[in-house]
């Protein structure tokens, strides 16, 4: 599609855009004054408060468990919120994203907090990575010397994330690119680390749950690096003897990624696959849940040739290690 094409497009979705209904209202906010509390602290709050817009946990399904769906799916990204940020002389906005799947019941979308600069900083990584790409003629919304916090700029740059984000989905050697990663959420799973390092497991496991949310989306289920996630997160709830919540996220990281024989099989294995299985038979213990299939999992472990015993626990794993070096 031309440039010319494209910005068409732009003007055409506007006024549907300004006029979209639940979950697709761009809404703006009054300055918040100190950036790090935009862009790290009230992460988590906006997590929550999007997480009390979805289904109660009493209504979500089990690990395993696939909701009715009517029709294929894609994922969809919605850009909700738009809020003012001032940090000393320093002016931004900082943009809510919604990381969703349509249609069907949404139970939790996942949400990313991004400004001007980090789109920008994604569209031009994967320009130079990728000069080739879809992008090379994506009308990227430039910056204004004036007006760039007006509700018609915020509003069109709004369009244009969305538009971007879309492509790139849409693109499978842009979707895996490391780039689009940190950006939905490798910085996530980051400051998840450094907030566990510091003690602070529910905070981090928030941040967590919001990476799987998004990867989950993105990825698979069956990814390495969903998994890699996923077992962090269960290290971190049992942390905070969260053991349901642990048990939950330990079966779906399980349920999908633990199914070839430890004998044989030639697929790349995680090193945390066997602290998370020796903590899982712990964990369904705990819930009163049948555990023998776990155990014949981890006697083929062992029969393979690994000392277990002589392995770290995985939260022991996971905060000697960069998190980074767990994933692909």
């Amino acid at each position: 599609m031309s440039t010319e094409e494209l910005n068409s497009s732009l003007s055409d979705d506007l006024d549907e855009f300004r006029c979209s209904q639940v979950g697709g209202t761009l809404c703006f906010s009054e300055p918040v004054v100190d950036a790090e509390e935009c862009l790290v602290s009230s992460t988590s709050r906006t997590i929550r408060s999007w997480s009390k817009t979805s289904q109660p946990a009493s209504l979500m399904a089990s690990a395993g468990d696939t909701p009715p769906r009517v029709g294929p799916q894609q994922v969809v990204f919605e850009i909700v919120s738009a809020k003012t940020v001032v940090e000393g002389r320093k002016k931004f906005v900082c943009y809510t994203v919604l990381v969703k799947k349509s249609p069907g019941l949404e139970r939790l979308p996942g949400v990313l907090e991004r400004r001007y600069s980090d789109f920008l900083a994604l569209f031009v990584g994967l320009r130079r990575r990728h000069p080739s790409c879809p992008l090379r003629d994506f009308p990227f919304p430039r910056k204004a010397l004036l007006g760039n916090f007006t509700a018609e700029v915020i509003t069109e740059r709004s369009l244009a994330f969305r538009r971007l984000l879309a492509r790139v989905h849409a693109t499978p050697e842009l979707r895996r690119s490391t780039e689009f990663a940190d950006f939905t959420w490798g910085r996530e799973v980051r400051r998840a680390h450094r907030l566990m390092a510091a003690g602070q497991f529910e905070d981090a496991a928030v941040l967590l749950e919001n990476a799987y949310s998004v990867q989950e989306k993105i990825l698979g289920d069956g990814d390495r690096d969903t998994f890699v996630t996923l077992a962090i997160l269960t290290a971190c709830l049992n942390a905070v003897d969260n053991v349901a919540e642990a048990q939950k996220y330990a079966e779906i990281a399980l349920g999908k990624r633990v199914v070839q024989s430890w004998g044989g099989g030639e697929r790349e294995r995680s090193e945390l696959e066997v602290p998370l299985l020796v903590l899982a038979i712990r964990l369904w213990w705990a819930v009163g849940k049948e555990k023998r299939d776990l155990e014949a999992r981890l006697k083929e472990v062992k029969d393979s040739g690994v000392n277990v015993d002589a392995l770290p626990t995985l939260l022991e794993l996971v905060l000697k290690k960069d998190n980074a070096s767990f994933y692909s």
